[in-house]
């Protein structure tokens, strides 16, 4: 899975955090960068519709923006422009004790 959302991840850090602001350029590069691969490989366990289904995986949803800055039972998912510090980055990585199946 890190072959196909990794790379896409990181990409959140790369971008200069004016690019990252709530602004049009921001939310314009995470519907079309990040959005779709979020939706396609962490949806099942980790959006509206898994949490309707109360199958909600570690409180986390990753189908919204606000979804990935709040985080879910272990703490936030992204720590924006520090792509290392981020649990998501991690789990996807199987950095330490955090593993994404």
């Amino acid at each position: 899975m890190y072959r196909v959302l990794g790379p896409a991840l990181v990409l959140i850090g790369l971008v200069p955090a004016s690019s990252r602001a709530d602004g049009p350029k921001g939310l314009d590069f995470f519907e079309k960068k990040i959005r779709p691969v979020l939706t396609e490989q962490c949806g099942q366990c980790h959006s509206a519709e898994a949490e309707a289904k109360k199958k909600l995986k570690g409180g986390l949803r990753l189908d919204t923006r606000d979804g990935l800055r709040k985080g879910g039972d272990s703490g936030p998912a992204v720590v924006p422009g520090k792509p290392a510090d981020s649990l998501l980055i991690q789990a996807i990585k199987y950095d330490g004790d955090t593993r994404m199946p």
